[in-house]
């Protein structure tokens, strides 16, 4: 039977991986928050993009493995299985149409979205979705924040509102103080942390999958998509 003392020395132990964990937690949203905000602010374009990433999954990693000292797994970075694939794809289109069914109800005009076809840029954009986008900010968001945040509170629900504020937060330079952009960044991280709790295999692959479809699906397809039909 644990002593008195004994429980004593564990709350205390705990209290204190806790206040590690959220000062931790802090520092990160800030640093993350920083690059953003940095990045938006240079004029280097695409590539100022692909370095800024690249950074924060560096950094991200290294918090995981250095100082945490798990290993990435344990954030949901896992070996991709086939299946990944069009569970991802199928998440990403069900993201896509939560956004844009309220759009379509109230009669959005599109016409202000259109974009001629270039296929260079809709190549290389693709590829900055899924490979910077999507896999960046899955591993930052829905695996070292939303586990930290684990380990600081129980209820899965604060934890998922959390991720929406600090998303919308990291996001807050490119975007607007409107409801729209709120509403879409907290319908899809409501669907891909919904996911992530309900999978067996807790990997992070389909959510960076649909992460990157759906940021295809708005910023590539739907303006070409708008330029061919108001065209």
């Amino acid at each position: 039977m644990e002593t008195k003392e004994g429980k004593s020395g564990k709350m205390v132990l705990q209290r204190k991986e806790k206040i590690i964990a959220f000062a931790e937690l802090a520092g990160y949203v800030l640093y993350v928050m920083w690059c953003t905000y940095d990045m938006h602010l240079d004029t280097g374009g695409l590539w100022t993009g692909v370095l800024s990433y690249l950074f924060q999954f560096v950094i991200t990693i290294l918090l995981v493995v250095k100082a945490d000292k798990q290993r990435i797994c344990d954030i949901g970075l896992k070996r991709p299985v086939i299946w990944d694939i069009p569970k991802g794809l199928l998440l990403g289109c069900c993201m896509f149409a939560a956004q844009q069914l309220p759009l379509l109800l109230m009669g959005m005009d599109y016409s202000a979205y259109a974009m001629a076809p270039d296929w260079g840029y809709m190549i290389g954009m693709s590829l900055y979705c899924f490979l910077c986008v999507g896999v960046v900010e899955e591993v930052m968001f829905r695996g070292f924040i939303l586990h930290k945040t684990q380990a600081l509170c129980n209820s899965r629900a604060v934890c998922v509102g959390i991720n929406i504020v600090l998303f919308y937060a990291v996001h807050l330079f490119p975007l607007r103080f409107v409801f729209g952009e709120f509403y879409s960044i907290a319908v899809n991280v409501v669907f891909l942390c919904v996911y992530f709790f309900r999978s067996k295999n807790k990997s992070l692959v389909p959510l960076i999958v649909a992460h990157g479809f759906y940021d295809v699906l708005t910023s590539v397809l739907l303006p070409v998509f708008v330029y061919w039909a108001f065209g």
